[in-house]
């Protein structure tokens, strides 16, 4: 089932989230599962937006590379990473992703 995913990051700046992006090497490497990935502002933070093949597929990925990565920049930069929302799934239907 395609699940969308949506998640707050309190304290996130831009900077943080693209350093986040930059070590992922999503796009050189994208996890299995991903469709689509958009960060957006938000007051005080960044708000993501996901398309996943599946809840699974974006689990694996974040205990295997995105957690490990994101930890470590927290650390690095004194983020709280108690204040994130958890990640909300709803099931995502009509995908319509023409090439840009």
């Amino acid at each position: 089932m395609v699940v969308l995913l949506t998640q707050e990051f309190p304290g996130v700046s831009r900077e943080d989230a693209e350093e986040v992006s930059k070590r992922l090497n999503v796009s050189e490497d994208p996890p299995a599962g991903l469709i689509a990935h958009v960060l957006t502002d938000i007051p005080g933070g960044v708000y993501a937006t996901q398309i996943w093949e599946s809840e699974a597929d974006f689990q694996t990925f974040a205990k295997e590379r995105l957690m490990p990565i994101a930890g470590a920049i927290a650390e690095e930069r004194g983020i709280s990473m108690e204040r994130f929302s958890e990640p909300t799934f709803v099931e995502a239907y009509d995908l319509q992703a023409p090439r840009r």
